[in-house]
């Protein structure tokens, strides 16, 4: 059986050699994989110099403030007198500064393989200036990129894989049987060869290996070339190649299968092809909108608007308070109470609003993952949506660690909140000690790799299985054909 297979692999290698088409789809293949590490390459330069500029623009911050606090004190001891700073410049006053003057960075450091997919990386801003106001003042302030480039999208590795790739395997395997059948030699090829079954396995089993080597080896050399050789020893490589290899198996199982019916060669094309589109195109919108139905939430636009009508009517709520209050003390237009009280009542308004709006925020996440994971449940009816979740997570730019990324954070903000709130209630000024003590968004090892290989059992597992049902529907369709 060994001989006859090979047999059948060195002749169709030694065929598909002498035919320029294929050689032409191949090198196209490996031509449009390395162009697509490569625009990730400069995704990922791009998104570490805009995490670079943020923390350069943040020490400037710092430094600015600690040398006017520094001269502020200075003068103070020595009894010389200074223009007062307006409230909002003060170096010394906690609740301005947390607000904006003093806001730290909390950054999502690119993955070792963040140039293979793009991810939630176009959605979301890799630093965000943390303040002491509501989640929405600072994550949704900037505009991430080109409205006309994020509806178009982005090309990237997962990209090629998903779609192109797919297609060149078909185009190689989809009429192995039909193809022999149609020229004449199938016949004799069931005659003389002593195994025909491991002949026309050695044929498909060269027919399939192209294509799938090619974009391995266009991986391999993409990744060494625009992130160093040593991403090729680690195991997220290696779960990318997995990936990669399990899809390409998936597809040409399905051809297999479909080329074993016993039709011809236009049917089999007609059928992958309908395939390919259910699979990569239609059952991945299907999921995500049927996820959409079940759980509807507010689009990002809509959750901003709220939480700024939020804000806005907390200090609308506010002015008519104290109009009430002045109208009933007889104080005119004037405000009652000295800087302090200002202070308790601007912080009072500024937390007001804080509780409105992280409950529309929390209400929309809430429904927001609820959505997220009925799809990720339905997406096992999809190869194409578990590759493209698979090789996202492997490039730290999928839903798992933006999460985890959001969730950090959240604690962070309470933790940011409460070194200026509490200071600010005190009445308390900061001193240049409090500059040193401020909270730092740090993160962990973990944090800062993508999701680990491990978590990538259910995915790859849910590709895996439908190619193994499929192999066994090949084999059974090769031996109705009487091989």
């Amino acid at each position: 059986m060994s001989s006859g297979f090979l047999a059948g692999l060195r002749f169709e290698t030694r065929m598909m050699r002498r035919d320029g088409a294929v050689w032409f789809a191949l090198i196209i293949l490996a031509g449009v994989a390395l162009f697509a590490l490569a625009m990730g390459s400069a995704r990922v330069a791009a998104q570490q110099a805009t995490i670079d500029a943020a923390r350069a623009d943040e020490t400037q911050r710092i430094s600015r403030l600690q040398k006017t606090l520094a001269q502020l004190q200075e003068a103070d001891a020595q009894g010389k007198p200074t223009p007062e700073p307006p409230p909002f410049r003060d170096p010394r006053n906690p609740t301005f500064m947390g607000g904006g003057p003093a806001a730290t960075v909390a950054a999502l450091a690119p993955a070792p393989l963040a140039l293979v997919a793009i991810g939630q990386s176009d959605l979301l801003p890799p630093a965000v200036r943390v303040t002491t106001g509501s989640k929405d003042s600072f994550l949704f302030a900037d505009e991430i990129d080109n409205p006309a480039n994020l509806m178009s999208g982005a090309t990237d590795l997962a990209f090629v894989v998903v779609f192109v790739y797919p297609l060149v395997i078909l185009a190689m395997a989809f009429n192995l049987l039909a193809g022999e059948r149609e020229l004449g030699t199938l016949a004799m090829t069931l005659a003389s060869a002593r195994r025909p079954a491991a002949a026309l396995a050695g044929k498909l089993a060269a027919r399939i290996a192209a294509p799938i080597v090619a974009m391995l080896l266009a991986v391999a050399v993409g990744v060494w070339f625009f992130a160093g050789w040593e991403r090729l020893a680690s195991s997220g490589f290696a779960a990318l190649a997995v990936a990669v290899l399990l899809y390409g198996l998936f597809w040409a199982a399905l051809a297999a299968a479909v080329d074993g019916l016993g039709r011809g060669s236009a049917f089999n094309a007609l059928t992958l092809i309908g395939a390919w589109v259910a699979i990569t195109m239609i059952l991945p919108t299907a999921i995500n909108s049927l996820a959409a139905f079940a759980h509807p939430a507010p689009s990002r636009i809509e959750m901003v608007l709220a939480a700024r009508a939020a804000s806005t009517d907390a200090d609308r709520a506010r002015d008519a308070t104290l109009a009430r209050y002045a109208d009933e003390h007889g104080g005119g237009g004037r405000q009652a109470g000295g800087a302090q009280e200002m202070t308790l009542r601007r912080l009072a308004t500024q937390e007001a609003a804080f509780q409105r709006v992280e409950a529309i925020v929390a209400k929309h996440d809430a429904q927001l993952a609820r959505q997220r994971d009925m799809a990720d449940r339905l997406g096992y009816l999809s190869p194409a949506y578990l590759t493209y979740a698979a090789m996202a997570d492997i490039a730290g730019a999928g839903e798992t660690r933006y999460r985890a990324f959001l969730d950090h954070i959240r604690a962070f903000h309470v933790d940011w909140r409460e070194f200026f709130l509490s200071r600010a209630k005190a009445g308390a000024s900061l001193t240049v000690q409090d500059y040193a003590a401020m909270p730092k968004f740090t993160q962990t090892d973990e944090e800062l790799m993508a999701r680990p290989p491990a978590g990538l059992a259910g995915p790859l597992v849910g590709v895996a299985l439908p190619m193994l049902i499929l192999v066994i529907f090949a084999w059974r369709g090769l031996r109705r054909c009487g091989i």
